[in-house]
């Protein structure tokens, strides 16, 4: 394997590789991994040999990336990720290069860069997350399986012949597919890459016995055995089914962290009255207040879900503002994001009054959940049809 000769980059790349063969990685994201390390060293390759004075700037963003990617990876895998050698923390102790010079004369180079692989990964990571919120609700689901089947397992035949078993959800072929291809993709997303790992082999372990269950419940062989397949086959797929939706809601999680920290720096560098600005922060405010949502729980003291609440309000309110007075008016898929942000205040505060009241708040929960889950579509759509507020 050539190095690239520039010594913080095939430092950081070798540490990168003794990570990836770590038996806390998994064999799912090892592919991955490994081909991305050997982009990285094409890529910082390449631009040293285009143009040399580059190598000053390159030598500084690998010692950087060392830092970085190995409390990323460790904090995911536990990996055996070596600390960067002195040589490479000594170049983070000074001023980076100026970046124009070591630029002016490089060409593109021909392959995809580190970042836009990042960027292809995590996009084909988030569209295996929509599909997994559209069709496989997995904690919902669980929930119905056993409110639906309880009596069944526990009294069989004693409930006659229009008894009936089901689960819901046939199979996760098509979201393994997904998370599969996403997780080969070259390039690395540190943040995700474990839990797309960790999902993966979840839904791996859980969907045979969907299968089975399937069959099962199409072919009634319910009514011939009195569900004694069923009652066998509950105590193993419970527990599957839990770990799977553990595995998804830390996923999407990663996903949702990564996403509001992409947003915050895109937020910081444009001006201050631009209508993509003002949507972005209104969007980065809502998802602020998701995160104090999710923090609930039956005793939790709701004033700072609340206040979450009247800041979104305040954000809401000042969107619409602007959206009034741009001139043509602004797409009505855009005034549509901001009725349905007021919605979902609406519904937010319905749980807060529930939980003081001691009251049960499942249902605006629920309403909670399904509206966010629209304003994120109705956000894509304004973003899509309206060209003055898509982030630069």
């Amino acid at each position: 394997m050539t190095p690239v000769g520039v010594e913080s980059c095939d430092a950081f790349l070798a540490a990168y590789a003794q990570c990836a063969a770590s038996p806390g990685v998994p064999e799912a994201a090892r592919p991955g991994i490994r081909q991305g390390i050997g982009t990285m060293r094409e890529s910082f390759r390449d631009t040293v040999a285009r143009n040399e004075a580059a190598r000053a700037t390159v030598a500084y963003q690998c010692a950087q990336a060392h830092e970085a990617v190995r409390k990323s990876l460790f904090d995911a895998f536990k990996c055996d990720f070596p600390a960067a050698p002195a040589a490479s923390q000594a170049l983070l102790q000074s001023p980076p290069p100026p970046p124009g010079s070591a630029r002016a004369t490089v060409r593109p180079a021909p392959a995809q860069t580190p970042e836009a692989q990042a960027l292809a990964k995590a996009n084909a990571y988030t569209e295996a997350q929509n599909h997994l919120v559209r069709s496989h609700p997995l904690t919902q689901q669980l929930a119905d399986y056993r409110r639906d089947n309880e009596r069944v397992l526990k009294l069989g035949t004693k409930l006659g012949a229009n008894a009936w078993y089901h689960f819901g959800i046939t199979d996760f072929d098509g979201v393994i597919v997904e998370l599969e291809k996403a997780v080969a993709l070259p390039g690395v997303v540190p943040e995700v890459d474990a839990q797309a790992a960790r999902l993966l082999a979840a839904l791996r372990e859980v969907n045979p016995t969907l299968k089975e269950l399937t069959r099962y419940q199409v072919t009634r062989e319910f009514k011939e055995d009195g569900f004694k397949f069923a009652r066998e086959q509950h105590a193993i797929l419970v527990p599957r089914v839990e770990v799977a939706a553990r595995a998804m809601d830390a996923f999407g999680t990663a996903l949702f962290e990564r996403e509001i920290a992409r947003d915050e720096r895109r937020v910081e560098v444009m001006p201050d009255d631009a209508p993509a600005r003002r949507l972005l922060s209104t969007s980065l405010t809502l998802r602020r207040a998701v995160r104090q949502f999710e923090a609930l729980g039956p005793k939790a003291d709701v004033a700072p879900f609340l206040a979450a609440l009247g800041d979104v309000s305040n954000a809401n309110r000042q969107l619409g503002t602007t959206f009034d007075g741009m001139s043509p008016k602004a797409n009505s898929s855009c005034t549509g994001y901001t009725e349905t942000v007021a919605s979902l205040i609406g519904h937010g505060r319905d749980v807060a009054r529930d939980i003081r009241a001691k009251g049960d708040p499942s249902q605006p929960a629920q309403r909670f959940n399904e509206v966010y889950n629209r304003s994120v579509r109705d956000l894509e759509s304004c973003q899509k049809n309206e060209g003055r507020v898509r982030p630069s």
